[in-house]
């Protein structure tokens, strides 16, 4: 009986920890930019979500010093050719606007609109 316990309880682990690693994605900042109220480093970050509630997740972002940032995003599921990152610069501010992985593109929700 122990045995089927601690198997049973080996299968749980090693299954979440699969569901874990679907739902988290490493990308490459090449240059600093500002995710929400965060400014993150240049560098490789981890940012791992939520299950979709419709269509909004919410992103964690951890970057190569440890530190964490939590923004909302809208999910468009679906195959993407290309993964990385979309930034662009707004009053000379550099912001993260879309992350791109295999499966989904998040679209962040910084609240910033761009000057004409």
């Amino acid at each position: 009986m122990r045995r089927i316990l601690g198997v049973a309880l080996l299968f749980m682990l090693s299954s979440a920890s699969l569901m874990a690693a679907k739902n988290s994605q490493t990308f490459y900042l090449a240059t600093a930019a500002r995710a929400g109220n965060v400014q993150l480093p240049r560098g490789i970050c981890e940012v791992a979500w939520s299950t979709p509630s419709g269509s909004r997740v919410r992103l964690t972002i951890k970057t190569e010093d440890q530190k964490t940032v939590e923004v909302l995003a809208r999910v468009v599921e679906g195959n993407q050719g290309k993964t990385g990152v979309v930034t662009s610069v707004v009053d000379g501010v550099a912001y993260l606007e879309e992350l791109h992985t295999n499966n989904a593109t998040f679209i962040l929700q910084n609240g910033i609109k761009a000057s004409k």
